[in-house]
């Protein structure tokens, strides 16, 4: 345990020191504050409009850092010869993968917590304290990121960065469009269509269970069920996809 700590505590420092992520919080804050402007040109409930875009914000680029950060994870050891150091040491290539994949989880979590901080000062200062609802949301975002994040964690294991970084996509836009597939499948006239789209919507990851942002917004009470359901899915799937990239980066030849 004291190994995976370790490498999670290295892995952080070193994601805290990365440009990209020092880029991409400054576009989050950045569309923080113009979540406020739109609120002196949008036609409407001002209110609802400025939270559902900020919230949105958090949302999108929450999952950037998720994808940018994970899919270097492997290669930047490859690249700077280092993997060849670790794996000559007494570290087992699972406690290896999982305490990067950790302190890149601590990397997120910061990062959630900065915006969701931001989000309270800047629309707090305009429409007073957010709600519960609000920040329920943003905890279920960071589910999200947790499973995005072991998806593009086994990409790193067997694909250079801008391949991963391509899958990891597909990854996050495909997984807020399973329910569309499910429901495009359930159209169809073609039995084996119609049972490929249900294996698909089975096997693919569904983010929109993590995705309360609207009920958030709009004041709108979500069943605990529901709640505990997409948490134990997330959980269990991110599980699955971290065990699956142990298997693999066990296997990786690095000669």
């Amino acid at each position: 345990m004291n190994q995976i700590l370790a490498v999670a505590t290295n892995t952080f420092r070193e994601a805290v020191r990365d440009k990209v992520l020092h880029s991409i919080l400054f576009f989050a804050v950045l569309l923080l504050c113009v979540s406020l402007v739109m609120q002196e040109i949008t036609i409407g409930d001002q209110a609802k409009v400025v939270r559902g875009v900020a919230l949105g914000g958090i949302s999108l680029l929450g999952g950037l850092i998720a994808i940018f950060l994970g899919v270097g994870l492997v290669w930047k050891e490859i690249d700077k010869k280092t993997i060849y150091t670790l794996a000559s040491k007494p570290l087992a290539r699972w406690r290896l993968l999982l305490g990067k994949y950790l302190g890149l989880w601590f990397t997120l979590a910061a990062e959630v917590g900065i915006l969701a901080l931001l989000y309270t000062v800047i629309v707090g200062s305009q429409q007073g304290l957010p709600s519960a609802d609000i920040y329920l949301s943003i905890a279920m975002l960071m589910m999200e990121l947790t499973l995005l994040c072991a998806w593009a964690t086994l990409f790193s294991t067997f694909a250079a960065p801008t391949t991963a970084s391509a899958y990891s996509l597909c990854i996050y836009l495909i997984g807020h469009f399973t329910d569309d597939l499910a429901l495009f499948g359930q159209r169809s006239d073609d039995p084996t269509f119609k049972a490929l789209c249900e294996v698909l919507y089975r096997v693919l990851p569904n983010l929109e269970l993590f995705n309360i942002r609207a009920e958030a917004v709009h004041g709108i009470a979500v069943p605990g069920a529901e709640i505990a359901w997409a948490l134990a899915y997330g959980g269990g799937y991110t599980a699955v996809v971290l065990v699956l990239a142990m298997v693999v980066f066990e296997r990786r030849d690095f000669a």
